[in-house]
């Protein structure tokens, strides 16, 4: 699972043991950076402000809720010159 490309959306994560949260993923870090678990790692910040650090054999399923700021489209404004 490629937990870099979730970085900087706002998720809904179930793990394998049934528990769910929901939140925005601010940051990642890669398996050669994560001396603890030998895993890529995706920090998320729930809507009630925990940290949560997330690895790939502890996920069941992850959502986008929303996209990435970068990717929102904005209206087309003509202007004149």
């Amino acid at each position: 699972m490629e937990l870099f490309k979730y970085a900087g959306k706002t998720l809904r994560i179930v793990f394998d043991d049934g528990m769910t949260i929901s939140g925005h993923a601010f940051g990642f870090s890669s398996a050669p950076n994560n001396e603890e678990s030998g895993e890529d790692e995706l920090y998320v910040r729930t809507d009630d402000q925990r940290v949560i650090g997330v690895t790939p054999s502890e996920i069941s399923s992850i959502q986008v809720l929303e996209p990435a700021q970068s990717k929102k489209r904005f209206p087309l404004v003509a202007a004149s010159l």
